[in-house]
């Protein structure tokens, strides 16, 4: 008896709307990795409009959008376009894909393993510790060239 009360109240307050979930969901497993790429790009713009006390109506004004416009793409759930990409990237003076040629080059040292030599002990738990190392060489982080240092 309790049981079709509760169903007669729950048919009631839900006659009527249809729940869209499922369509919801499968679009985001159909556009999964555009999505992803999108949300990142969001995530570097409100970032630097944080750190710079920008406005999201200011970033609209430079872009000549609307501010519904700029508030999908900060969301990160607008599929930007290359030419939607390189305007925010103008205006904001930052690189969101990171494809720039004229992006600093990272490096890596490698060292050799360190020796290490040890002296005559001169008194009891008494001894004297050398250790030396060298650079072997010194890799770019995209490993497109190489260049070996010596001492």
């Amino acid at each position: 008896m309790i049981n079709k009360e509760l169903q007669k109240k729950l048919d009631t307050l839900t006659a009527g709307k249809k729940s869209s979930w499922e369509k919801e969901a499968k679009y985001r497993q159909a556009n999964r990795k555009w999505l992803r790429y999108s949300r990142k790009i969001a995530i570097k713009i409100n970032r630097h409009l944080k750190d710079n006390g920008m406005q999201k109506q200011e970033l609209a004004t430079l872009l000549n959008v609307s501010p519904q416009q700029v508030s999908k793409i900060v969301k990160g759930r607008e599929n930007l376009t290359l030419q939607t990409i390189s305007n925010i990237e103008k205006a904001l003076g930052i690189s969101l894909l990171g494809l720039d040629s004229n992006r600093e080059k990272k490096t890596k040292v490698i060292l050799k393993k360190t020796e290490i030599t040890y002296t005559q002990p001169t008194q009891e738990n008494d001894f004297y510790q050398k250790k030396s190392a060298k650079v072997v060489a010194i890799l770019p982080i995209n490993n497109q060239s190489l260049t070996e240092v010596y001492n």
